[in-house]
């Protein structure tokens, strides 16, 4: 699936900038992530009460990147486990609290986003910015959340993890990582 969030903020005028799904931010949206299908889990911030979840835009097929603003579209019917982290429970990654967050039963993949406001600060598509974000977001997780010390952890990224453009056909632009569960295995 394409297209997974909640509501950006407590403005239920579903015309309010803060509405539009389109750029992918803080709560999800368009965030093309081709590696969020079946069995996969992203960790969205809750920002608005009862959250407001929508689902949409389903890809039979997309590539990396995703940079011709499409890919094999199609219909389907659909199943999600919504569930509630609260801080310090232990069920989510610290990172996810305040910035999208995913796994895979292979992975945990750290987003980063160009423009996670949505552009309605501003507008950019500056891959570095989201490039940084997903690296920062990847090195709070291994420090919070697994035990590393950052110079470490810096180090680990560079070697052994990937970060892979997610799409660029938005006004944001994002990233993401994939940090290898096997590699913490013991």
């Amino acid at each position: 699936m394409d297209l997974m969030g909640v509501a950006f903020s407590q403005d239920r005028d579903m015309t309010a900038p803060t509405a539009n799904s389109i750029p992918p931010t803080v709560a999800g949206g368009n965030i093309d992530i081709r590696l969020l299908g079946e069995g996969s889990t992203l960790y969205l911030p809750v920002f608005a009460e009862g959250a407001l979840f929508y689902v949409g835009d389903p890809h039979m097929a997309m590539g990396d990147g995703e940079v011709a603003l499409t890919a094999m579209e199609g219909s389907l019917r659909g199943t999600y486990r919504l569930t509630v982290c609260k801080p310090g429970s232990g069920d989510a990654p610290s990172v996810a609290y305040h910035y999208p967050f995913a796994e895979t039963e292979s992975a945990w993949l750290p987003i980063g986003l160009s423009d996670p406001d949505g552009a309605t600060g501003g507008n950019s598509s500056d891959l570095n910015i989201a490039m940084r974000r997903a690296v920062v977001n990847a090195l709070d997780f291994l420090q919070n959340d697994k035990g590393m010390d950052r110079a470490t952890a810096y180090a680990y990224l560079s070697a052994a993890s990937d970060f892979v453009v997610s799409q660029v056909v938005d006004r944001t632009v994002g990233v993401h990582g994939q940090i290898y569960k096997s590699h913490f295995t013991v």
